[in-house]
């Protein structure tokens, strides 16, 4: 399995780049929101190829024995990419062109469940618009609260589940800042409001959700 690739740009093409790693040159499929993101990023032979390294989504079937490599810029984006295909009818070629857009703005429309937003995404009609409202309209807060161009951050071990409110709090605290883009300050002040308004709350995806909520209001 391909989890990242690091390796010089050799080629762009519309839709895919060829990146060389270790000598063997990789095709990579990129979604039009990965393509902006290094349209400053050169190509060429040799020395001219600008360094690159992407987030690989490996996707292989028995029906399609062979491998599709799908690269992102950030570990962000991959997650979200992986949540749109968990929907019915979505496969992963049909998500990745659908990704037209920032992943914020994305997940907004899904959680406030604007069907004629997604219809307008490449691949995306009515009934498929209708069932990534459905089945994800509660479960992207966390990435409606993305800021672009957040900066990419490596690839870190998945937290332990949080035990009380102070480790609930940095967790979130630093998945705003390192992941989702937002000032240290910010973060917290969000975090804040959110527990005040509700002080039940025991995970971080009720976290997230309490303080896209509070944006929202």
């Amino acid at each position: 399995m391909i989890a990242t690739l690091s390796g010089r740009l050799r080629r762009k093409l519309e839709d895919r780049v060829i990146v060389e790693c270790g000598g063997l040159g990789y095709e990579v499929f990129l979604p039009p929101i990965t393509l902006r993101q290094i349209e400053h990023v050169g190509a060429g032979p040799g020395e001219k190829g600008s360094e690159l390294e992407l987030v690989i989504y490996y996707h292989a079937t028995r029906d399609q024995p062979r491998p599709v490599l799908i690269g992102f810029t950030s570990d962000l984006d991959k997650e979200f990419f992986e949540k749109l295909i968990t929907v019915k009818d979505i496969g992963p070629m049909v998500a990745a062109r659908a990704l037209a857009m920032p992943v914020g703005e994305l997940a907004a429309a899904i959680a406030r469940q604007d069907e004629k937003f997604l219809r307008g995404l490449p691949g995306v009609g009515p009934q498929k618009a209708k069932n990534i409202v459905a089945q994800l309209s509660n479960k992207v807060a966390k990435f409606a609260l993305a800021r672009e161009g957040a900066p990419v951050e490596p690839v870190a071990a998945a937290p332990k589940a949080p035990t009380d409110a102070d480790s609930l709090r940095e967790l979130v605290w630093e998945i705003m800042v390192k992941q989702l883009g937002h000032r240290p300050s910010e973060a917290s002040q969000l975090i804040t409001d959110a527990l005040r308004r509700r002080p039940s709350i025991m995970s971080p995806e009720e976290l997230f959700d309490e303080i896209y909520r509070g944006q929202k209001a």
